[in-house]
């Protein structure tokens, strides 16, 4: 229990498993979605080191601006929980499930074998992330109006 000390510390945010299972279902309809549309394997083999770090930079910060910015998270009197200290749990859980799902998904399309190289592997991956984190978050999103409205 939470020590109150002069009513300065603040409860933390919701987030439960039907907050994860959205986010899951929203990560694996855009890594699938996506994955289908356009040739992963060529776009993550032309990748550089700063493309890979720019694609992680943006799908933070999209999962980010999606979840606390754009107005669905009404924290009132709540903190955010965090991770690390300056990472919103929300939003590491938003990218953490698009890689998971864009891992799977990359498998079972034969996009990821065992003879590719471990950069190459990480490029593809993280090329996918990237929408399957916008997925993520706008199902989020809609689950979170859904609960206001």
């Amino acid at each position: 229990m939470p020590v109150k000390r002069m009513g300065l510390d603040k409860q933390e945010e919701k987030f439960d498993s039907k907050d994860i299972i959205q986010i899951a279902v929203g990560s694996f309809a855009g890594a699938l979605t996506y994955a289908y549309q356009t040739d992963v394997a060529r776009l993550g083999s032309q990748l550089t080191a700063f493309h890979v770090i720019m694609i992680v930079a943006i799908s933070m910060i999209l999962a980010f601006l999606v979840s606390y910015k754009i107005g669905v998270r009404d924290l009132g009197n709540r903190k955010m929980k965090v991770f690390l200290g300056f990472v919103p749990v929300r939003v590491a859980v938003h990218y953490l499930t698009a890689i998971f799902f864009s891992i799977i998904i990359l498998y079972m399309l034969g996009t990821i074998t065992p003879d590719i190289t471990f950069s190459i592997f990480v490029k593809r991956v993280l090329v996918l992330s990237l929408p399957a984190s916008v997925f993520g978050s706008a199902v989020d999103l809609i689950g979170s109006q859904k609960e206001k409205g």
